[in-house]
């Protein structure tokens, strides 16, 4: 399949009748989104509450190097952690000079990474569940518009997790049912 738009619309359309794989999905609505905005890369971090990060969980286009000197991000820090825990967009229009990106300047210095906007994917139940970010070679600061559309890939992205947790847990619980009691 090499129409973008039909990968998404059949990765989607998997997902939601069970036979998807969240991965594959993620992947290719990360690819999208990154394309829709005009950015270099576009990521998918996950909150990780019992350590109060977010983990990298997609990423297209982002030098591996500038993931691993991000590392885990702080909730809180750098452009994902601050959508996380405003639940709220958060740019950075220019890493190299951004106080509030301190703590991963060397991410940047060392990779073409210079501008990102992270919106936060807040989940059918109102939990932040992680952050969904746009990243770009140069300095740049995101139209309201650009804004807007991400909100509404976070939502959908929110919807496709829960969607897919919800008939995660009804698959195992019919598996259950199903299963003969040990003796």
């Amino acid at each position: 399949m090499s129409d973008p738009t039909i990968s998404f619309f059949d990765s989607g359309l998997r997902l939601f009748d069970g036979r998807g794989d969240l991965g594959t999905a993620l992947s290719v609505f990360v690819k999208l989104i990154a394309e829709s905005a005009k950015s270099n890369a576009s990521s998918i971090y996950a909150v990780d509450k019992a350590n109060g990060v977010l983990k990298p969980l997609v990423t297209y286009g982002l030098p591996e190097s500038y993931v691993k000197n991000c590392g885990d991000i702080p909730i809180g820090e750098q452009c994902c952690g601050r959508a996380v825990a405003h639940r709220k967009p958060w740019f950075v229009t220019d890493m190299l000079s951004d106080p509030l990106f301190a703590s991963a300047r060397q991410a940047a210095v060392e990779s073409p990474i210079r501008a990102a906007f992270s919106v936060p994917i807040i989940d059918d139940e109102g939990a932040c569940i992680g952050s969904l970010a746009c990243h770009y070679r140069e300095a740049y600061s995101p139209s309201d518009e650009a804004i807007a559309a991400n909100v509404q890939w976070a939502a959908l992205i929110a919807h496709a997790i829960s969607e897919y947790k919800s008939r995660s847990l009804r698959i195992a619980a019919a598996a259950t049912r199903a299963s003969p009691p040990n003796r």
